[in-house]
């Protein structure tokens, strides 16, 4: 019995749009999500709260996170529907995104840089990026290209806009416009 409904899992990515920016972790939320919908399952009975919580651990695969980060949280909802890991969630499809702090693994998520509007030249961008990401620099950092696509005051969209979240525990590269999360790694 497939469980996966794309029309739910991009709903809930969507509501986790650039979360970061806030100063929460997509990871968390999804995660502590989980739990909560899991616990309005055990309290009410109803079990449609199990399935909204299997679409958010899509949506947490989906964005790049693993599955063993989360593994415990997930297993409980797994249990209280009575179904296994492999069944709900195929290995095949859902491989966390991990990226290796590689000069040219870097350049590729960036992806096109316009060489003539740039808040900095791509080169320079993905020194940036590992430097940051290397010395664990906390902090959140945008790089971007191209035309502007929509202001509100202070945030901008550009046609390229690329997020660095940096925290104790990972660095996360966010490709704003194709709605993309890497985890980076050494």
């Amino acid at each position: 019995m497939t469980r996966y409904n794309s029309m739910e899992v991009e709903v809930i990515k969507l509501g986790l749009y650039n979360i970061e920016a806030l100063g929460l972790s997509s990871k968390e939320v999804l995660e502590q999500s989980v739990v909560w919908l899991r616990e309005k399952y055990e309290t009410t009975g109803d079990a449609r709260y199990l399935d909204k919580a299997v679409w958010h651990i899509y949506a947490y695969l989906e964005m790049g996170y693993p599955y063993e980060s989360g593994k415990e949280k997930f297993q409980a909802v797994l249990d209280a529907l009575g179904e296994k890991e492999e069944d709900v969630f195929p290995k095949r499809s859902w491989g966390s995104k991990k990226v290796p702090l590689k000069k040219m693994r870097i350049n590729q998520l960036l992806g096109k840089w316009n060489p003539g509007l740039h808040s900095m030249k791509i080169s320079d961008a993905v020194e940036d990026i590992i430097e940051k990401a290397r010395n664990r620099q906390i902090g959140e950092y945008t790089y971007h290209c191209g035309k502007v696509i929509k202001q509100d005051g202070e945030n901008t969209l550009w046609e390229n806009t690329c997020k660095l979240y940096v925290r104790d525990e990972e660095v996360v590269f966010h490709n704003v416009n194709r709605g993309k999360y890497y985890i980076l790694a050494e």
